[in-house]
């Protein structure tokens, strides 16, 4: 299950026991469909199981760069703390940089270190 909750200026994806790639989907193109807050965090800490091959891993990355989004270059932390949850957030950012994706994805095992890097200032490109 996913759920999402915005706090100020970021919006805030929890993943609690088992979630599919099209459940992740969903949610992100509701997200970028809709009305974006600056940075966003996806919390896998709760996560009993992430069910996702890494050809589905890819699929989310190549739909996300076909649904119209505002802001771009938001940044975007997603935290695991179980290494399975870690090594697929870092294939996902690896893909959503390939496809293009607008967004700064970063991952991290912890929360309050993605918490710090979301309210940096972004790098000037």
């Amino acid at each position: 299950m996913i759920s999402v909750e915005t706090r100020g200026h970021r919006t805030i994806f929890t993943v609690t026991g088992d979630v599919t790639a099209n459940e992740i989907i969903l949610q992100s193109a509701r997200y970028r469909e809709g009305t974006q807050t600056g940075p966003s965090l996806w919390d896998f800490t709760q996560a009993a199981s992430v069910r996702i091959t890494t050809v589905e891993m890819k699929g989310i990355a190549d739909s996300l760069k076909n649904v119209p989004g505002e802001g771009e270059g938001r940044k975007v932390a997603l935290v695991g703390s179980k290494t399975i949850n870690i090594g697929l957030g870092k294939m996902f950012a690896a893909f959503a940089q390939i496809a293009g994706l607008p967004h700064t994805y970063k991952v991290f095992r912890h929360m309050a270190p993605a918490l710090k890097w979301l309210e940096e200032k972004p790098d000037p490109r």
